[in-house]
């Protein structure tokens, strides 16, 4: 008892080790500027703190779990970027966790364990400022719970008492998880059939119940509170939208080869090394006899796969839910490659993969953190096609000083993230204008918006040209061209505001009266 409590020790000991170096690596994270779809969240997650609804006050086209997790991140860290980060470095140490038990469960190698929660946060937190705190990031949290309450029913006996908990945490956890985006239903699915099979030949009739008891209320209690706040009728709207949305690179092999090359081709650049070593723990584990114990981590793996394929766009977020399982199996093949060699060669690799990480984060931020260069340049390291943050900070502190508290602004364009920045609300609710040009949603909205302008008569509003988004408006045309289409919304702007200064991208027009 002794030894097995000297054990538990240790590993609790290199557990934290790893999670306070990661953060430590991690922290200059909290400098990062906000990508669109933060912008989106924390704007969803403002107006649900006012009382707001998802989609009724503020619109966007995620499932709403996102939001109130913003909306959490906001009211007790403040409305602030770093507020947004804090998300990460608060969900990828349980991450971490979940990792280490999992490994632990199905391996008896302390070495794969550690180098799991090694990879994970290195390949994590070097993702680019637009990708982490998103939808498909947070999610890896619940993923990753979920598969190590399964992997330790399984050394339970079936029907027992732990087992039961480990199955109604594991239903809540599921359904926590389609919260997040209902395509995660191919990952709740790989859970059910693989655990199924594990009990096989005798179906685990009363572990189903105890599952199903643990996902229905988080299931049921929010989709009945959504359906009397008329939430629902949003959200139906929403997975119509998306699904035609989606289908514009399924429509032939040719456009579906075009859409993903160049993020398939981005993956593998920032992905390769892991993907390769996944490859090989998966070689390990079928030599060694270990198919069916790590069936579970494999088909996580081809579940996250079809995730990214199903959506039929590629962008960099919709990789993330299959980090973990790629960690998972490049920690075996790691720690094969490694085993019986000098310990200073694990030792020297793990300080590389942590310099990689560094290097993304620590060096990068230093010159900007110790006063060497000012933020703007600073921001100037970070882009995302057309979003430039740079231009997002100049257009912020231009509208800060000309602007009082309380005051809104309109923003035609896809950058969302001005709003939360300047502190000023979204005239209308549709804080983008993908939704106001596509042919997935409602007509009748752009009347609505216009009408809205009406009322809200904001002192300034800013249009974005060379903002070219075809995956996103169904449109080569930038912003500035697609207002031309528009014309109720252009002869109001006309009507009321002047065109004065530009900032980069960023048309700024004022009030005249």
């Amino acid at each position: 008892m002794a030894f097995l409590r000297s054990q538990l020790d240790r590993d609790r000991g290199i557990l934290f080790l790893l999670i306070l170096i990661a953060l430590l690596l991690a922290a200059p994270i909290l400098t990062y500027p906000m990508g669109r779809d933060q912008g989106m969240y924390a704007n969803i997650g403002q107006s649900i703190l006012n009382g707001g609804l998802p989609f009724i006050d503020m619109w966007d086209i995620k499932p709403p779990v996102i939001y109130y997790i913003y909306a959490i991140a906001i009211d007790l860290f403040g409305a602030t970027p770093s507020a947004i980060r804090l998300i990460d470095l608060i969900t990828v140490p349980i991450t971490m966790i979940a990792l280490y038990g999992i490994t632990r469960r199905l391996s008896d190698r302390r070495w794969i364990a550690i180098f799991a929660v090694i990879l994970f946060p290195v390949f994590y937190f070097t993702e680019t400022f637009a990708s982490l705190s998103q939808n498909d990031a947070v999610v890896t949290l619940p993923m990753s719970l979920a598969v190590w309450c399964v992997v330790i029913i399984w050394d339970q006996p079936q029907g027992g008492r732990w087992a039961m908990i480990g199955a109604v945490c594991a239903g809540g956890l599921c359904a926590l998880t389609l919260w997040f985006k209902h395509y995660n239903a191919l990952f709740v699915a790989a859970l059910v059939i693989v655990h199924g099979l594990r009990r096989w030949p005798r179906f685990p009739v009363r572990e189903a119940i105890a599952f199903a008891v643990g996902g229905l209320p988080i299931g049921l209690i929010p989709l009945i509170y959504f359906l009397q706040t008329g939430v629902l009728e949003e959200i139906l709207i929403v997975a119509q939208g998306t699904a035609q949305y989606n289908a514009q690179a399924l429509t032939s092999l040719e456009a579906f080869v075009t859409q993903m090359s160049s993020y398939v081709l981005y993956r593998w650049q920032h992905w390769g090394i892991v993907i390769v070593l996944s490859a090989i723990g998966l070689v390990v584990i079928v030599w060694t006899q270990a198919l069916r114990r790590w069936a579970i981590v494999i088909v996580w793996l081809v579940a996250g796969l079809l995730f990214v394929i199903v959506q039929a766009k590629g962008f960099d977020t919709h990789w993330i839910p299959m980090l973990p399982p790629l960690c998972l199996l490049g920690a075996v093949g790691l720690e094969r490659l490694l085993r019986g060699r000098p310990i200073l060669i694990p030792v020297i690799l793990i300080m590389l993969l942590y310099g990689v990480l560094a290097k993304d984060t620590v060096i990068r931020a230093f010159p900007y953190l110790t006063g060497q260069i000012s933020q703007v340049d600073y921001f100037r390291q970070f882009q995302g096609n057309d979003l430039k943050p740079w231009e997002s900070l100049q257009v912020v502190r231009f509208l800060n000083r000309r602007t009082t508290p309380g005051d809104t602004l309109y923003v035609w364009g896809f950058r969302p993230e001005i709003y939360f920045l300047s502190g000023l609300r979204p005239a209308t609710r549709f804080q983008a204008q993908f939704m106001l040009v596509g042919e997935y949603y409602p007509p009748e909205w752009k009347q609505e918006n216009v009408d809205l302008l009406w009322a809200a008569m904001p002192p300034y509003v800013l249009v974005l040209q060379a903002d070219y988004m075809p995956w996103v408006t169904g449109s080569n045309d930038d912003s500035a061209t697609l207002l031309t289409y528009y014309k109720p919304l252009e002869d109001w702007l006309i009507a009321n505001y002047e065109r004065g200064q530009t900032i980069g991208d960023f048309l700024i027009w004022k009030r005249k009266f």
